[in-house]
């Protein structure tokens, strides 16, 4: 009988050893298969957040800033391969000082100012996603992005019956192509992502349109707005009767990408 129970043990080892020689050399898992990325695909929804270097910075700059992506930002995959995406960029302000002034001893002005700023920009883009595999996901595609700036300065003086207002009303377009690469994290709907672009930009309209009323005489007059062209001037002092300002770019950019998949 104790041979028996040796015997039968014997065989056991033997087959448990026959085995895993074989998987090892099959190459074949011997427990169950642990997914470890989740890709979503046709009729999925995606959105991501991140942060994206400032465009067109010079690719030898060693000072480029980084800044977050708009705040609404979507996905939606038209097939497993074809991902249309859209981002949405708003802002608006406003200021506004209402006060009285004492001009001498008999008399009081009272003064108002008002700033207003508002811009809407809008990232429309298509990708393209090479292969199904459900942890390193590679794409490309190409955006164009387009929207408005508008700034307003007015200033009222009932003293002198004077008004003064500054409006700026400018147009950006611009294409890009980019290419991309994101891993899904584990079996969540999640993945983190970086991108690599080459864009071009224009920026139309920007002038400031002048407008004085003294004792209801109109003047208007036109100036570039400094900012934009630091390059060539130092300030926006400078007044035309007729003004074109606009302004073209190409450069890159990267960005740092989380994004988050659902149905």
């Amino acid at each position: 009988m104790k041979n028996l129970k040796f015997l039968l043990v014997l065989a056991l080892c033997i087959g448990a050893i026959t085995t895993a020689s074989a998987q090892i050399t099959t190459g074949e898992p011997s427990a169950k298969t642990i997914r470890t990325g989740n890709r979503p695909g046709e009729g999925n929804f995606g959105i991501y957040l991140g942060a994206t270097s400032n465009m067109f910075k010079s690719t030898f700059n060693s000072n480029i800033e980084m800044k977050a992506l708009p705040l609404l930002n979507f996905k939606f995959l038209a097939s497993d391969k074809v991902e249309w995406r859209v981002g949405l960029e708003l802002y608006q302000s406003s200021e506004l000082i209402n006060g009285s002034v004492n001009s001498d001893l008999n008399s009081t002005q009272s003064v108002k100012n008002r700033y207003g700023e508002s811009a809407a920009m809008l990232y429309p883009g298509f990708a393209y996603h090479f292969s199904r595999h459900n942890i390193i996901d590679v794409y490309c595609g190409v955006e164009i992005p387009f929207g408005w700036n508008t700034n307003k300065y007015t200033s009222e003086d009932t003293g002198s019956s004077m008004v003064l207002s500054r409006k700026k009303s400018s147009f950006t377009f611009g294409v890009g192509a980019f290419i991309g690469l994101q891993a899904f994290i584990a079996n969540l709907p999640l993945a983190i992502g970086v991108e690599y672009g080459i864009s071009s930009r224009f920026d139309a309209g920007l002038k400031y349109k002048n407008v004085a009323v003294v004792d209801n005489k109109e003047q208007i007059s036109y100036s570039p707005d400094a900012a934009e062209f630091s390059k060539i001037m130092a300030s926006d002092d400078d007044y035309y009767n007729n003004l074109k300002a606009k302004k073209g770019t190409i450069g890159n950019q990267f960005r740092l990408t989380l994004s988050y998949y659902f149905k």
